[in-house]
């Protein structure tokens, strides 16, 4: 079904993102964030939950230096549910002083946000990490393990960070899609297994 936010954000998130987008680039954020709204809508999340997801992916992209302003707008454009479910769902990339952290270091801080979040950031979160699992697994089906990268993440870190999110989504006092986390669970398995063993 046809929805105007869901364009909206879509059009938002191409005017706004931070490097050109082609359209024929398997790695452009509009055709993730497609994978990812069709993951939220098989799973029958709200309208907004939906929107949140799309502009997440913009969040995610963009600078330091931008993220305060970009906020202000989805606020503006989109309203307080869509806009306090991005900010609770982005990848926590910069500490409050404007520095990349580390990846153990930004997951450390997710994971802290995410156990205090609002059903509908979780969402966008398992979803997001569905894609990445479900974008992970073709690869190796197609390439090999050995040719495959994780998030850019050794497979120990990878092997950490399923388990804990599993951990941290089964204790989740609000969140209760169960579908999804058996999803979750069973991706991460599946990919955990296959590093195990090589991709076989």
């Amino acid at each position: 079904m046809y929805s105007d936010r869901i364009h909206h954000a879509f059009a938002f998130a191409a005017k706004h993102y931070p490097e050109p987008i082609s359209r024929y680039d398997g790695q452009s954020c509009l055709i993730k964030a497609s994978s990812v709204a069709v993951i939220l809508a098989r799973h029958g999340v709200e309208e907004s939950t939906i929107v949140a997801s799309i502009l997440k992916q913009l969040v995610d992209a963009c600078p330091y230096p931008r993220q305060e302003s970009l906020a202000r707008e989805i606020l503006a454009k989109f309203g307080p549910t869509v806009a306090f479910a991005v900010e609770a769902a982005a990848e926590p990339r910069f500490d409050v002083l404007g520095r990349e952290r580390t990846w153990k270091a930004a997951r450390f801080e997710y994971l802290t946000r995410l156990a205090a979040a609002a059903p509908s950031a979780v969402d966008v979160c398992v979803a997001d990490e569905l894609h990445r699992i479900g974008a992970a697994l073709v690869s190796i089906r197609r390439l090999g393990v050995e040719y495959t990268e994780v998030g850019g993440v050794p497979s120990e870190d990878t092997h950490w960070w399923l388990a804990t999110m599993g951990e941290m989504l089964a204790g989740h006092p609000t969140w209760t899609r169960q579908e999804m986390l058996s999803e979750f669970r069973r991706l991460a398995a599946e990919l955990a297994q296959r590093l195990r063993d090589g991709g076989a």
